[in-house]
């Protein structure tokens, strides 16, 4: 991918360009796709210090992205792009045109995606994002898109470079520097060798230092709810807080009729005190809460060490041989909040539910143990440490190797190459509780309980090991491809391209220790393994039947070892009338083949939300019964699943009124069906009839409705061919530049992305209309799906003085799964926090730069100038009372950046 001359075009001074969406060289940027290039010069104008925070901005990005300050979920402090909102899965990341190893740990441990973080700023050279479906060009995983990233190639010269930066409060800092080096003149040297170093250090930004909402899980100053944690419920359940509380229970471990919940001694802040009757979620003896935000990261600290280098070689006047090298290492430290001593999961080696909070598998302190305050009963304890939080160290390194050989022969312009790309994750988790272990020690009296007690070094290492696992996968191809032009038509040059490859897939991802057992309170489970190879025929045709009326037609077959053969076409059109208009549309089909984790032999034991229980709601009428809720989500592989088909289409205009004024409107749409579904709680819990091969287990019933079935649990679930999605919408473009004169130039340019409709069908035929809502709740971290997303850029530049100004919009969301659905959070009364929705959110970012002289240059940017908060949102889980999907520079708040290079 990249700029190829060929010795025919360079003779007529023609240089053509392949740009992403299509094989075959052309000499213009607009075809038959929509497609967004963002310049090296764009990409510093935003002001952004990493490649993940560039692309996630851009509108075509929605919900199902992942944010690297989501540090909970299971690709924690990684970082991914969703185009249209249908999941990282289904949007195709390449580097140079090619494919590289994705992150080591699938999103919800379920989907595969390249973490944008490893792939180093300063040798970008361009990213072109293309929006419609492309598997019959690129393979299975572009549903969505193709985002393709074009590194700098055939450099020549050195700089060096370095930028610092920091928020307003004086936190968060980024410290970077990168080098440069490249030389030999590909023309007249026959070879070029170019080399980039780059390196970065974030610090974290602790969520606890922000004001208002953000600063603190108790939202209710600001119309939002108090979430904080640790409070004692009007059922069965102590509050898990720094004091602790017990309760005791009857020889067969249920509860004693008359006897509730003590809290241990100790002192309680008094802003932390639960009021008796305070709210339905209250036992009479209420409560001493603690507040999670505290022990929560905005931006965690991470070290990250990007080396890349190419060299390109020239064996005679029309064959060049080239290589590249990446090598890419990050390590981030997170953190949350102290684990609880229980929890509930599904023990996948014994084929059982295990819960230790309440039933036969539950802990309890024995009568005589120093923490039970009961002589006759022993006693059901809940506890967190208050100093001990769960950490996660994560180290990743990415090796890419790519050689190949391009030129031309018997008219043909090919290119062949061979690529190994390997991505290893491990992963360090302290802080957790092994439950078996913790009920011997419970047991034998020598791990205690409540305020200020201090456990033995010796008592934690046995009841809180260190957990350690890893997460590799790797990526094997052989690829060739070539293009010509056929004859001559009337419109021009009839081109072709085609093309074979051959890719081995290889996912290894080992489990926590012991989560396969269910033995780690409050922490998942997910595995994967498996290998396939992959082997593909390609062609595509350019069809320029008059000057004003072009053709694409593009077909490709693709051959999975562990399911079979898939033919994906696409075919496209550009009619240009006019010199000032011209019309274009694309229909294409594509498919996504399982991943190791849905297909292999994995299983997923995570944690999601449902909107309610049905069951308890329609009785108790609680807050506790009627609101979101969390419960275990379990998934696993299914041997027989399918592929997920999809058709998309395209339809829209490009105008050029008049010169350096541009407007381009693209109508789009994409079905996907057969989609592949993990467990989804909320569908199951709403009609279960629906799910046979579903299991929905439930807790013990409550003291106050001893006759109702208790709280949800967990949902576990095959991985099945589910349902189908309908998204479509609009992407409006505008582009123009001004001369003016001795005062410089201005370019200005606006984006949008407007979501029309989001529907998805489940199996039984309900349909769900997710635009403009917080749904679908199952997504990476609950980030919503806002209709409209845009940005406006204003730029000015003159001599060497260059300024620019960046405005961001997201529009707001209703509080709701779906249109039409209940509001997700309500307070016990019923009424919905906030009028039920999630403000919209402006940002502007400023960026600035000099050029001192030839070889020096000074760099400035201010993102989020006005300081503009996030919107209180107290639905999502990615982060509390905050959206990092959507709004993370509202969290983060005005940060500044300030760097230099010099060029040699």
């Amino acid at each position: 991918m990249g700029v190829l001359a060929p010795t025919a075009f360079a003779q007529e001074g023609v240089q053509k360009v392949e740009i992403t969406g299509s094989s075959i060289k052309r000499t213009e940027t607009e075809g038959v796709s929509t497609t967004q290039i963002l310049s090296r010069k764009d990409i510093e104008q935003t002001g952004k210090t990493s490649i993940a925070d560039v692309v996630r901005s851009i509108s075509a990005d929605n919900n199902g992205s992942i944010s690297g300050s989501f540090t909970n979920g299971f690709a924690g402090s990684a970082s991914g792009v969703s185009l249209r909102g249908l999941s990282v899965s289904s949007t195709l990341v390449l580097i140079n045109g090619r494919r590289t190893a994705p992150y080591g740990f699938g999103d919800d441990g379920q989907r595969s995606f390249v973490d944008l973080n490893s792939i180093p700023l300063d040798a970008v050279e361009r990213i072109e994002i293309l929006k419609d479906g492309a598997s019959a060009i690129y393979g299975s995983d572009a549903i969505a898109g193709v985002v393709n990233i074009i590194l700098r190639q055939n450099y020549v010269g050195q700089s060096v470079a370095a930028s610092i930066g920091q928020s307003s409060r004086g936190d968060g800092r980024v410290s970077s520097a990168s080098a440069s080096i490249g030389f030999g003149n590909l023309q007249t040297e026959k070879y070029n060798v170019f080399m980039t170093i780059d390196a970065k250090k974030q610090e974290k930004i602790w969520q606890k230092d922000r004001d208002d909402y953000i600063g603190q899980a108790d939202a209710r100053p600001w119309g939002g709810r108090d979430q904080r944690a640790g409070f004692i419920t009007s059922g069965n359940a102590g509050g898990s807080n720094m004091l602790g509380t017990v309760r005791p229970v009857s020889a067969t471990g249920g509860t004693i009729a008359g006897r509730g919940i003590q809290q241990l001694p100790g002192t309680c802040d008094a802003k932390n005190l639960d009021p008796v009757g305070g709210t339905s979620l209250d036992n009479g003896g209420g409560g001493c809460m603690f507040d999670p935000v505290k022990y929560q990261t905005i931006q965690p600290e991470t070290q990250n060490l990007n080396l890349y280098t190419r060299g390109t070689f020239a064996i005679n006047d029309v064959t060049t041989a080239y290589a590249e090298l990446g090598l890419f290492n990050s390590k981030a430290k997170t953190q949350t909040t102290p684990s609880g001593l229980t929890g509930a999961g599904f023990d996948l080696v014994n084929a059982r539910v295990n819960n230790t909070g309440t039933g036969p598998d539950q802990l309890l302190l024995p009568i005589g143990h120093p923490d039970n305050p009961y002589t006759d009963a022993r006693a059901r304890p809940r506890w967190i440490d208050a100093a001990r939080p769960r950490t996660a160290d994560l180290e990743t390194t990415v090796t890419r190797f790519l050689a190949g050989v391009k030129g031309t022969f018997a008219e043909w312009d090919y290119d062949t190459g061979f690529l190994y790309a390997e991505s290893k994750t491990d992963k360090t988790q302290n802080g957790y509780y092994r439950q078996s272990a913790l009920k011997t020690a419970i047991n034998n009296g020598t791990f205690r309980i409540g305020q200020g007690r201090v456990n033995t070094p010796e008592v934690l290492a046995l009841v809180s090991p260190t957990l350690v696992n890893s997460g590799v996968t790797k990526s094997t191809s052989v690829d060739f491809k070539a293009t010509r032009e056929l004859m001559q038509l009337p419109g021009g040059a009839m081109g072709i391209a085609v093309g074979a490859e051959y890719r081995k897939e290889e996912t290894n991802s080992d489990p926590t220790p012991y989560t396969n057992t269910n033995d780690i309170a409050g922490l998942g489970y997910s595995a994967a393994k498996g290998s396939r190879n992959v082997s593909a025929i390609y062609t595509e045709l350019a069809i320029p039947v008059l000057k004003s009326l072009e053709f694409q037609l593009a077909a490709r077959s693709d051959k999975y070892s562990d399911y079979g053969r898939s033919t994906t076409p696409k075919a496209g059109f550009k009619y240009t009338p006019t010199n000032t208009i011209a019309f274009r549309g694309t229909y294409a089909e594509g498919f996504r083949a399982p991943s190791a984790a849905e297909n292999g032999d994995s299983a997923v034991a995570a944690f999601t939300n449902i909107a309610s229980d049905p069951i308890r709601c329609a009785v108790t009428k609680l807050a506790a019964d009627c609101s979101s809720q969390q419960v275990g989500a379990i998934t696993v592989g299914n041997k027989n699943i399918k592929p997920e088909t999809s058709k998309s289409y395209s339809l829209g205009l490009v105008v050029e009124p008049v010169k350096n004024f541009s407007i381009s409107l693209d109508w789009w749409k994409i079905v996907r069906d057969g989609e592949i579904s993990g467990s989804d709680p909320g569908a199951i819990v709403a009609n279960p009839g629906n799910y046979p091969d579903a299991q929905i287990v439930r807790g013990e019933a409550t003291t106050n409705f001893p006759t109702l079935a208790g709280p949800i649990l967990m949902v576990k679930a095959p991985y099945l061919n589910a349902g189908k999605t309908q998204t479509s919408g609009l992407d409006l473009d505008m582009r123009t530049k001004f001369d003016l004169g001795s005062n410089g130039k201005l370019n200005a340019g606006v984006v949008i992305t407007y979501m029309n409709e989001f529907r998805r069908t489940d199996a039984d035929g309900t349909v769900h209309e997710f635009a403009g809502t917080h749904g679908d709740v199952n997504l990476s971290g609950d980030g919503g799906t806002p209709r409209t997303k845009a940005s406006f850029t204003l730029g000015w530049e003159r001599g060497p003085w260059t300024l620019s100004g960046n405005v961001n919009y997201v529009s707001s969301i209703s509080d709701t799964n779906e249109i039409g659905g209940d509001c997700l959070d309500v307070d016990a009364n019923g009424k919905p926090y906030l009028g039920c929705r999630v403000a919209s959110f402006t940002t502007m970012d400023v960026f600035g730069k000099w050029k001192m002289s030839k070889n020096l240059e000074f760099t400035a940017s201010i993102t989020n100038l006005f300081d503009k908060m996030a919107p209180l949102d107290v639905q999502t889980y990615g982060r509390i009372n905050y959206n990092p999907s959507l709004h993370q520079s509202g969290a983060v708040g005005r940060y500044f950046n300030v760097g230099g290079r010099y060029t040699f």
